[in-house]
């Protein structure tokens, strides 16, 4: 909700203040404004007194309250709620993850993992072949010889006989099977190159926050990090404990875009994210796969408010006619409008650059220094220190 005076006249704006404006509109009341004296939404002490836009209510100092309060059985004993006019999906969201830098792409094809059984695979037939196949070959001379399968060079010094061609011919088959995927997978990642890895649900958030990826941030004056440590999850408890130990909260006047330039996640409402942040291919943050919960979301009234059954009258117009979702598409629409315009159509690039390949140059010009160095040795070392 927005408030703004023109002409000595009130307006209001946002989803929430188009609604009130039009409550007001359709049962003739006037308005007068009555703002959270501690910018809650209305949470329960522990002597049972009220805080925030609920409390307002309970007191009668307001007659309705609003701005998005979710219904829930704990408040519905303070106050009384009209008829639902949304649902609010708590979820997170994160910036949008970026390009996997190319630099380091000769390490992707293959998880951490798969390496390590490679490795172990190599090093297994070396240990294994230097003792049966291998003719007076030391462990780094069959080494070598392995890696040079690898490579696509022959292999000598073999003791031939029928059992152990059907061992050395089931090792070449692995050793041209598993270059020849490491090549194809390389080259799709040089010429599609994956996104970074960021958290997608409130497990795989966790785990970030608690290894301490990532940050996570709740709305201010919300009872989310109440919800996290009253789940039956342990991993959102978890999430909850360190938000509340390190009071980790934002406000919507704060430039939440400029918050998600570090590794940080905002839990905030679904219909939130698409008025602040905007919807496909105008939105530049990802939203969570699952959500920290679903609530209805309606108007608090006193117990003793007269007229529940005429706004729960209206707001049933409101909810058939569509109105709701009206005004959440023209002020999403509106507020990123500005990042509409800046929007500009890029074609993308699937060509190879030289940039993409310098590591692969530079390792194969380290590995030509390396063989010129071998050869001055060869030539400069006397013949005396070379075992005969």
């Amino acid at each position: 909700m927005t408030v703004k005076i023109v002409n000595n006249r009130t307006v209001l704006g946002g989803v929430e203040g188009d609604m009130l404006q039009c409550l007001a509109d359709k049962l003739n009341f006037a308005i007068e404004l009555f703002l959270s004296p501690n910018a809650q939404f209305g949470s329960r002490h522990s002597n049972g007194t009220w805080d925030g836009v609920i409390g307002l209510v309970q007191s009668g100092q307001a007659d309705i309250g609003l701005q998005s309060l979710s219904i829930s059985e704990e408040r519905m004993k303070a106050v009384n709620f009209s008829i639902p006019y949304y649902v609010l999906q708590k979820a997170f969201i994160a910036k949008e993850p970026g390009l996997m830098p190319k630099i380091t792409a000769f390490t992707y094809p293959f998880n951490r993992n798969a390496w390590i059984l490679y490795v172990l695979m190599i090093l297994a037939a070396t240990v294994l072949f230097q003792r049966v196949i291998f003719r007076n070959t030391t462990l780094l001379g069959s080494f070598l010889w392995v890696l040079g399968s690898i490579a696509s060079q022959p292999m000598g010094n073999i003791r031939d006989t029928p059992w152990r061609r059907v061992l050395l011919g089931f090792w070449l088959t692995i050793a041209v099977a598993m270059p020849f995927l490491y090549k194809t997978n390389f080259l799709s990642f040089l010429t599609m190159p994956e996104k970074e890895i960021v958290p997608r649900t409130f497990e795989e958030l966790s785990r970030a926050v608690l290894s301490g990826k990532y940050k996570c941030s709740t709305l201010k004056g919300t009872i989310d990090r109440q919800l996290l440590r009253e789940s039956e999850n342990e991993y959102m408890v978890k999430l909850g404990e360190i938000i509340e130990k390190n009071n980790w909260e934002y406000s919507l006047g704060e430039r939440v875009h400029d918050l998600l330039d570090d590794p940080v996640a905002l839990i905030s409402a679904r219909s939130a994210i698409r008025l602040f942040f905007g919807s496909p291919p105008y939105i530049n943050v990802i939203e969570s796969n699952d959500n920290l919960g679903v609530w209805y979301s309606g108007i608090a009234v006193n117990k003793e408010f007269c007229c529940r059954e005429r706004l729960n009258d209206v707001l049933h117009r409101m909810n058939n006619g569509g109105f709701f979702d009206k005004w959440l598409n023209g002020n999403s629409f509106t507020t990123t409008l500005k990042k509409r315009l800046e929007v500009k159509h890029e074609e993308p690039e699937l060509q190879l650059k030289l940039q993409d390949l310098k590591l692969a140059f530079f390792t194969l010009f380290c590995g030509y220094v390396l063989a010129f160095l071998a050869f001055l040795a060869e030539l400069w070392i006397p013949k005396r220190f070379v075992p005969q």
